[in-house]
């Protein structure tokens, strides 16, 4: 297949054949013929070398190569709706405050900074580390245009952005899961993922103590990598090559590591260009894992 056979009208056909389940449908959804659909369609599958759809008396289904087509091509329209939108609004300027906690950098800021700079050259973006509860205070009291916070067990609060896995992690060669009490390094009090790694451990009847405390990832992995404690981490932020011992260790398992953004009702036009690619970027990559 040539990229030139996979024009937006092709696409947007086969993912309305899809959506309105046949061609007859699709063909009322689009304002053209049913045969003019089922030529778009032809064409398409002549250009992969085979059948996108299986036609039947209950609709149409896609094949593995049409359902492979189709999430390109619902991808394709997004970006196209998005274009259309980023068009037609005036160029926002100006600084964006983003407060985050530290652990969210390599998920949130690292992948997806240089890109909403690339698309928003006139935004500047300037990012503050804290604790949740107080970037949810300076939120409050506007010296903030959003937040992303960690999110306490059953609460709904915000729009969820991660909801990741957490692991023990330790340097390789050093075994401190094995000491008891367990030697810890953990986030500093307030920190919303402490009081769930600490109930873990007494649930299981483990006895811990903290050895070190700290307000960002970088504080923990050098408390950690001396092999002294045993700290707890996102997936993300667990260094390359650590260790991640777990059940098989005696360990217990770790609830999931949920963050979600807090915009504020009054935003600038600016931090909706911010908020609205960060809920896109992070759906689109959850979708992408799910499938």
């Amino acid at each position: 297949m040539q990229p030139h056979d996979l024009d937006l009208d092709s696409m947007a056909t086969l993912a309305a054949v899809v959506d309105a389940g046949g061609f007859t449908a699709a063909s009322r959804l689009l304002n053209r013929t049913q045969s003019a659909v089922s030529a778009k369609i032809a064409a398409l599958e002549q250009a992969a070398g085979g059948p996108l759809l299986l036609r039947s008396r209950r609709g149409v289904t896609p094949t593995p190569a049409g359902k492979t087509l189709l999430g390109y091509a619902r991808d394709l329209l997004r970006l196209r709706e998005e274009a259309a939108l980023a068009l037609d609004r005036p160029q926002a300027s100006g600084i964006l405050r983003l407060g985050l906690p530290d652990e969210c950098v390599n998920a949130l800021v690292t992948p997806l900074a240089a890109r909403f700079a690339e698309a928003h050259p006139s935004l500047e973006l300037e990012i503050r580390c804290d604790l949740s509860a107080r970037l949810e205070e300076d939120l409050a009291a506007g010296n903030l245009d959003l937040a992303v916070t960690v999110r306490e067990p059953g609460s709904l609060k915000g729009d969820l952005l991660l909801a990741v896995d957490q692991f023990w992690c330790a340097p390789p060669g050093r075994f401190p899961e094995r000491l008891r009490p367990l030697p810890l390094a953990l986030f500093s009090e307030g920190c919303r993922t402490r009081p769930a790694i600490l109930a873990a451990l007494a649930a299981a009847g483990i006895p811990s103590r903290t050895v070190f405390s700290a307000s960002h990832v970088a504080g923990l992995v050098s408390a950690a990598a001396g092999g002294l404690a045993l700290t707890a981490l996102m997936a993300d932020a667990v260094p390359q090559g650590w260790r991640r011992p777990g059940a098989k260790a005696g360990l217990p398992s770790l609830p999931r590591y949920e963050a979600a953004l807090l915009t504020p009702p009054e935003t600038s036009p600016g931090a909706r260009l911010l908020a609205e690619f960060l809920l896109a970027e992070m759906r689109g990559k959850e979708s992408a894992h799910s499938s």
